[in-house]
C-alpha cells in the first residue's frame, strides 16, 4: 500500500515553492513594481539619454514623514558627490491605482519627474 504525500503536511505549510524561480506569479508586490518602474524609466532613458544619463531610479516605501504634501514620487537634484535621484513611492502609487491601472500610473509618475527634471 502506497501512501500519499500531502503538500501540507502535519499543518506546517508548504513543503516547497508554488511556483517555479522564473515564473512572475512567483514575484511579489515590491519585485514587481520594481520590475515595472526599471522597465519604463530604462525606455525613458534611451529616449532621452542626455538628460538622464547620471539619474538613478530610486523606490521608497512611503514619503518622508516631515513632508507636507501627498506625492507619488520625488526629484532630488544632484549636490556635491549625490547624483540626481528619481524617488517612487511604493505604497502610495499602489494604494491610488488597482492593480491594471498600477503599470500605466508609474509609467505616468516616472515621465511626470522627469519633466519636473527637465524644467530645472
Amino acid at each position: 500500500m502506497t501512501t500519499r504525500r500531502h503538500r501540507d503536511r502535519h499543518g506546517r505549510g508548504l513543503r516547497s515553492p508554488l511556483f517555479r524561480a522564473d515564473v512572475p506569479a512567483r514575484l511579489d508586490r515590491a519585485d514587481s513594481f520594481a520590475r515595472t518602474a526599471t522597465a519604463e524609466f530604462a525606455r525613458l532613458k534611451s529616449l532621452e539619454p542626455e538628460l538622464l544619463a547620471d539619474v538613478v531610479l530610486a523606490i521608497d516605501m512611503i514619503p518622508p514623514v516631515n513632508s507636507t504634501e501627498p506625492s507619488f514620487g520625488r526629484v532630488f537634484p544632484a549636490n556635491g558627490d549625490r547624483r540626481t535621484h528619481i524617488v517612487l513611492y511604493r505604497r502610495v502609487i499602489e494604494h491610488h491605482s488597482t492593480s491594471a491601472q498600477r503599470q500605466s500610473l508609474i509609467a505616468e509618475v516616472i515621465v511626470d519627474q522627469v519633466d519636473i527634471l527637465r524644467g530645472s
